[in-house]
């Protein structure tokens, strides 16, 4: 008997924390999200992660990046800067992510509130 209890207990306990898991990290959409983009320093656009779309942003020297939103993350698929760092940053999702290219002055920034 007691054997059963312990094993109930961790089923229990595994369960709990696998709901927990997915309330935290299992995709949902939070109706907040969205992405903040600034070129130059300045606030140029403020995205909704829950909408799917395409953006083109030139910096202040003239410099493109193209930002992709799919599925409730952003990436940058493109710029003409010469490292490219911003495109191997790939896709953001999480409150506080950052895609930066610093030769075009362009920032994005994550929101979730």
């Amino acid at each position: 008997m007691g054997i059963i209890k312990k094993r109930d207990l961790i089923l229990a306990a595994i369960l709990l924390l696998a709901a927990a898991f997915l309330y935290l990290y299992g995709g949902r959409r939070d109706s907040a999200a969205r992405a903040q983009v600034t070129s130059g320093g300045q606030v140029i656009a403020e995205l909704d992660l829950n909408q799917d779309q395409e953006l083109d942003v030139t910096g202040p020297q003239g410099g493109r990046n193209h930002l992709i939103i799919k599925d409730g993350r952003i990436w940058c698929s493109e710029a003409d800067c010469p490292d490219k760092l911003c495109v191997q940053q790939g896709e953001k999702s999480l409150d506080g992510d950052t895609i930066v290219c610093l030769p075009n002055q362009m920032a994005v920034t994550i929101l979730r509130h």
